[in-house]
């Protein structure tokens, strides 16, 4: 049962939903797997300490005496905890994290001429680091957004189709927008940071939209009628469980519910896997208008548009004997035309039906998988254990 229960919870982290695992914690799950990142920015931050306080060998062996003084330190820990002198850890505690906030800064303190206090700095980045840390291990960020941009890549086919069933409707209502005067002048006057910040909170708007449905769309979600009902989505998916079957003398609804963290992390992984789609969908989009822009706008047309003497090109291409212009205000235009229809896509995709049957059930299908394995893993937990 071991082996197969360290093979269901290497699943649930390769599929970004770590919280679901049983007595999961941060000492023993979350910093143990953060380790190596931590250890390699410890020994940097003892490595580069060491100011110009001292000369030649003295300041050799003041690094000695600090690198000393590091190492001592995790190995006492490490022998206090009843582990090797310089074994990696397999429970991180108060101990070990505040080894790691303070060594660091007070080493300069001692051996160089930085002073405790213009060594806080350090510190203060070590606590922000080990947020940072915890964040992304605990949630599994980064095998979340692996597995969400895979699986978006594998559908590129069904957003192709669907960018080919919005483009002409995006055209009636857009293709006035992108042939506007006015909006290439707006485009020319703005600069970068208000540019960003406007598509930005467009983007906000659009995937918040998509963000404060799913809490409500996880209670669902985590109900399962039967365990034959729980261990069809079992058998039709990658899960280590599969061959599932029924457990003896427990219940489907005997699965504890969801915790708070649980739900934030399945939240988070419906959530980022839709991001990527929207995010492709104003890709495709925004490719889409600069390729039109550049075979339909002439450079003497922009400059008649912006009212400008002139324009700066960031390129120029040859075709058919035409000069085609790659201008920021194609790409500012473009840009807009893009987050807009990424928006349109981001509402739709959870309250237009159509659009919900191919872009959000079929994610909530794949969340209901990992919800339906985490009901037969604790299930057989709870029978290991009695």
């Amino acid at each position: 049962m071991t082996s197969r229960r360290e093979a269901v919870e290497r699943w649930f982290i390769r599929r970004g939903v770590p919280h679901v695992i049983h007595d999961y914690r941060a000492s023993t799950d979350v910093f143990t797997r953060a380790v190596p990142f931590l250890a390699l920015v410890f020994l940097a931050e003892v490595f580069t300490s060491f100011g110009d306080r001292f000369d030649g060998w003295a300041q050799f062996g003041v690094f000695c005496a600090g690198v000393a003084i590091a190492l001592g330190a995790v190995g006492a820990v490490n022998r206090l905890r009843g582990r090797r002198l310089f074994q990696l850890p397999d429970r991180v505690g108060a101990i070990e994290l505040a080894l790691f906030v303070l060594i660091p800064p007070v080493l300069p303190a001692l051996f160089s001429d930085d002073r405790l206090s213009d060594t806080a700095g350090l510190a203060l980045i070590n606590i922000a680091l080990l947020v940072g840390a915890y964040v992304v291990v605990s949630f599994g960020l980064l095998p979340m957004l692996v597995w969400a941009g895979a699986y978006s890549v594998n559908q590129i086919a069904l957003i192709g189709r669907l960018v080919g069933r919005i483009l002409p409707l995006l055209l009636l209502f857009s293709a006035f927008l992108f042939l506007n005067a006015e909006v290439w002048q707006v485009a020319h006057d703005f600069t970068w940071p208000y540019y960003a910040i406007v598509v930005g909170v467009i983007g906000i708007i659009g995937l918040g939209s998509v963000a404060v449905r799913i809490p409500s769309e996880l209670v669902g979600l985590a109900r399962f009628e039967s365990w034959e009902q729980a261990c069809e989505l079992i058998n039709r998916c990658d899960s280590p469980l599969a061959p599932a079957k029924p457990p003896a003398d427990h219940l489907v609804s005997d699965t504890p519910a969801l915790g708070r963290l649980d739900r934030v992390n399945l939240g988070l992984l419906m959530f980022v896997a839709q991001a990527v789609r929207v995010l492709l969908v104003g890709l495709i989009v925004g490719v889409f208008y600069v390729a039109f822009g550049l075979l339909t706008v002439r450079e003497s047309t922009i400059v008649s548009w912006v009212a400008s003497d002139e324009i700066d090109p960031m390129a120029r291409f040859g075709l058919f004997g035409q000069d085609l212009v790659l201008t920021w205000e194609l790409l500012a235009v473009a840009g807009f035309i893009a987050i807009l229809s990424a928006l349109q896509f981001a509402v739709s995709s959870v309250t237009d039906q159509a659009y919900r049957e191919h872009f959000f059930d079929d994610m909530a299908h794949e969340a209901r998988e990992v919800l339906a394995t985490r009901a037969l893993y604790l299930a057989e937990l709870s029978q290991e254990r009695k």
